[in-house]
């Protein structure tokens, strides 16, 4: 563990002047977490005096007291799932940099020579998407929160978040989805020579993420605790062979005879 420490000190200082990565970030968390939240919630008032609305509301909840209520559940369970782009996106910008970038800079071939065990290497550049990875996306939903809470209080006058869910997207299902694209992004930059590809992993998972949504919104079932329990139990299942996969793809003679035949 010391050792791995040691590459996710070394790498962790370089992410952090990495701006292509803090771009597509702050664009999401201006999005999903402040602006969308801001514009519902202030503008909640006249959806209601649209006759669609009120169909979309009864055709999802049935007959309920409090149709606002019932929209802003249903308008935050999205938000909640539109901010797993980020476990998705940010482990599959740093992995593959991680990896890739130390081949093209000639610094994998020395680290790989190294009496380091595979599974030390892997845990450190591991780290080195995961920490951030988790420290962005807890501030996001932190903000999430906060901002929801007091564009409510002040403009409904109740406080709707954090929720159980909230809770469970949060700091399970979040951290889950993480690591298994960190994962992914290993074994496909062990295998490739070109950043661009290896980074379009995390892109790959928006088209689930689209797809739920736009199941919930046709009415097809409704996100709730269960459904993300039994999810993120599904996914807690795939990480140990994962993790697996990752070691043992991750071969060190063979990334760096086919890095050398490739330059």
């Amino acid at each position: 563990m010391k050792n791995s420490l040691v590459i996710f000190k070394k790498e962790i200082k370089e992410v952090i002047r990495n701006k292509n990565i803090w771009l597509p970030v702050l664009i999401i968390t201006v999005v999903f977490s402040i602006a969308l939240p801001v514009l519902f919630i202030a503008g909640s008032g006249a959806l209601l005096d649209d006759g669609d609305t009120i169909d979309f509301v009864n055709k999802i909840f049935g007959e309920i007291g409090d149709p606002l209520e019932a929209l802003l559940g249903f308008v935050l369970k999205q938000l909640l799932i539109f901010l797993l782009l980020i476990p998705a996106m940010v482990p599959s910008l740093i992995a593959p940099a991680s990896i890739i970038m130390e081949k093209e800079n000639n610094t994998l071939e020395p680290l790989l020579a190294t009496p380091l065990k595979t599974s030390e290497i892997l845990m450190g550049k591991s780290l080195t998407a995961l920490v951030p990875t988790f420290v962005i996306s807890t501030i996001n939903f932190i903000l999430l929160t906060i901002v929801v809470d007091i564009t409510a209080y002040i403009k409904l006058g109740y406080a709707p978040l954090p929720t159980l869910e909230w809770a469970v997207v949060a700091f399970v299902l979040s951290p889950i989805l993480a690591f298994i694209i960190t994962m992914v992004s290993i074994i496909v930059s062990a295998k490739s020579t070109d950043i661009r590809s290896a980074q379009g992993i995390g892109g790959a998972v928006i088209i689930p993420i689209y797809l739920i949504i736009g199941l919930q919104v046709a009415g097809f079932f409704l996100l709730n605790i269960l459904y993300l329990l039994i999810g993120s139990l599904v996914l807690l299942a795939v990480c140990p062979l994962m993790l697996r996969l990752a070691v043992k793809i991750f071969d060190r003679e063979n990334i760096l005879t086919k890095w050398k035949m490739n330059r």
